[in-house]
């Protein structure tokens, strides 16, 4: 079946937005997550900046993508094969786009959040300890990252100036608000329909709203950080769902599907 539908005309029809998936996937990871932010300077005496470093995370990167990513993509593959609707040949496609626009969204979010990450170069709320600042430096002076002993490691001491956006919140929203989405268009989901419904299609975003304020209970963000991320992660899942959820509905015979 996956071999036949990449020789088809459908699949050609979207190879272009698979390859920038891939593209956006390979700056993510290789170019945009070891670039080192600017030297923003700071005072030692900064408070908000004073947290304790935590060494174990309640949401790691590891567990991020598995939520952000596989969980959603788990959920679509599940619900398209489960429908019986949807004829045979046309089910490996929709799943095919369904998925697409999640991994666009997905993608898409991850490098521009830590674009932004570089640029802005804020620091952390545990970042003094990051820092181990000698005791000499003046509490009242501006400094930068220059007069940082580093305890923990030059890559501990470079990530704590990664502050804003968290990219927790916007991955998690990118992927989750996504999912919601998807429910609420894969499903007929109207104003007049049970509100279990409702709560139902609405739930992903609950766990993208922990995602993100855990990371607050980490000390790895201020408040700040988790409102921008999820703004950027429900605009990119916003857009991705309006380009791909209109391919997807424009066949009649698919979609809306009434539970």
């Amino acid at each position: 079946m996956f071999l036949k539908y990449l020789k088809s005309k459908e699949f050609i029809n979207y190879f272009p937005d698979w390859i920038t998936v891939a593209g956006l996937l390979v700056i993510f990871f290789l170019i945009v997550e070891q670039a080192e932010p600017f030297q923003r300077e700071f005072k030692v005496s900064d408070v908000s900046l004073q947290h304790p470093f935590a060494k174990k995370e309640r949401v790691t990167d590891n567990m991020l993508y598995v939520i952000s990513t596989l969980l959603p993509l788990s959920v679509i593959a599940c619900l398209v094969k489960a429908q019986k609707k949807i004829s045979k040949d046309h089910k490996f496609h929709y799943m095919m786009i369904s998925m697409l626009g999640l991994m666009v969204s997905v993608s898409a979010t991850g490098v521009f959040s830590d674009i932004l990450k570089v640029w802005i170069a804020r620091p952390r709320p545990d970042f003094l300890e990051r820092c181990g600042a000698p005791s000499t430096v003046s509490a009242d002076r501006y400094v930068t990252a220059k007069i940082c002993t580093a305890p923990m490691g030059r890559m501990y001491l470079l990530d704590g100036m990664k502050s804003t956006p968290s990219a927790h919140a916007s991955l998690s929203f990118a992927g989750l608000f996504y999912l919601s989405l998807w429910l609420f268009v894969h499903y007929e989901a109207d104003l007049s329909v049970q509100s279990w419904k409702h709560i139902l299609f609405f739930s992903p975003n609950l766990l993208a709203m922990y995602v993100g304020l855990s990371r607050t209970q980490d000390y790895r963000h201020h408040f700040f950080d988790i409102a921008f991320g999820t703004v950027i992660g429900i605009s990119a899942a916003s857009l991705s769902a309006l380009k791909y959820f209109r391919d997807l509905r424009a066949r009649e015979d698919v979609l809306p599907i009434k539970v």
